[in-house]
């Protein structure tokens, strides 16, 4: 065999050992048309086949088969029959004999589970074969035999093997969609304990402009013309007009008021109160006064 041609089966077979799993020795199920074919050609067909496969090789033949070759009326039946008693024999689910492509097409399935390499001569059974992926089809040509190149199905098919390694598999699916699921509790529980009562909201501290300070009027005291008319009046706090926003008074600043109010009208009292003593003074002083003057004008004598 050329290098430049085993080289080719060399690749062939390790694409088919990385994507398919075959190991040696590679199973090549034989069928009886290609035994026919080897022996008409003079081809030492065990030989020739582990050259193709590039590696040992386990030969298989089915019942089937060996009883096509058993009824052919060909010339090379002798050979053919000799040729197939140096394969191990395969067992097939047929009670009676069928045909033996047929035999070879119901072992091989739509799947190739147990990595089976197929020596076929006819077409029609090449082809079916070459959609299922991973089965290596060998046949002869020209005295030769030939390993067929890999079939688009089966570069398909490593592909998505390749793909699902890569990939998660279903139980590592359901492993993690079962942690987003109790991620996803444990977020809402805490948006449900950190959500606030439903309430009237206060103003925003920052955007409330502060009120101004209003200065201190020191209270007067009135003067005693003005206490008689007004009497025992409390004296008013004047109001200072502040410009900007109004705002309500809270209760805080409501007792501040309040107590202010309260020491202004103290005041007032106490001023009244000291202007009151004061003239009981004059007037008691003034009648003092008044007494002593008639008292010495009795006691002078009259002239």
């Amino acid at each position: 065999m050329r290098a430049k041609r085993a080289k080719s089966y060399r690749k062939a077979m390790q694409f088919y050992q990385q994507a398919f799993g075959f190991r040696e020795p590679y199973q090549i199920l034989v069928s009886p048309d290609f035994i026919l074919a080897g022996v008409s050609k003079q081809v030492p067909v065990k030989a020739r086949l582990e050259e193709a496969v590039q590696g040992q090789a386990k030969f298989l033949v089915t019942h089937c088969g060996i009883s096509e070759l058993l009824k052919t009326t060909s010339e090379f039946r002798t050979q053919a029959i000799t040729a197939s008693k140096e394969f191990e024999k395969r067992r097939c689910p047929h009670q009676e004999p069928i045909p033996g492509l047929d035999c070879v097409r119901e072992i091989m399935g739509d799947e190739n589970k147990n990595n089976y390499c197929v020596a076929v001569q006819d077409d029609d059974l090449r082809a079916k074969l070459r959609t299922v992926p991973g089965v290596p089809i060998l046949h002869v040509k020209q005295s030769v035999v030939v390993l067929e190149r890999k079939s688009q199905v089966a570069k398909d098919a490593s592909r998505q093997m390749e793909k699902d390694k890569l990939g998660l598999s279903e139980l590592e699916r359901s492993m993690l969609r079962a942690v987003k699921k109790q991620a996803n509790e444990a977020r809402n529980e805490k948006r449900k304990k950190k959500k606030k009562t439903a309430g009237p909201k206060g103003p925003n501290p920052l955007s409330i402009k502060k009120a101004a300070k209003k200065p201190q009027v020191p209270v007067k005291a009135t003067k005693p013309s003005q206490e008689k008319s007004t009497g025992n009046a409390s004296a008013t706090v004047p109001v200072v007009a502040t410009s900007g926003m109004k705002r309500p008074r809270s209760e805080g600043e409501t007792s501040v008021q309040t107590a202010k109010a309260a020491t202004a009208s103290g005041n007032t009292a106490t001023s009244e109160e000291g202007a009151k003593h004061k003239r009981k003074r004059n007037r008691s002083a003034k009648n003092r006064g008044t007494a002593n003057d008639s008292a010495a004008a009795s006691q002078a004598p009259s002239s």
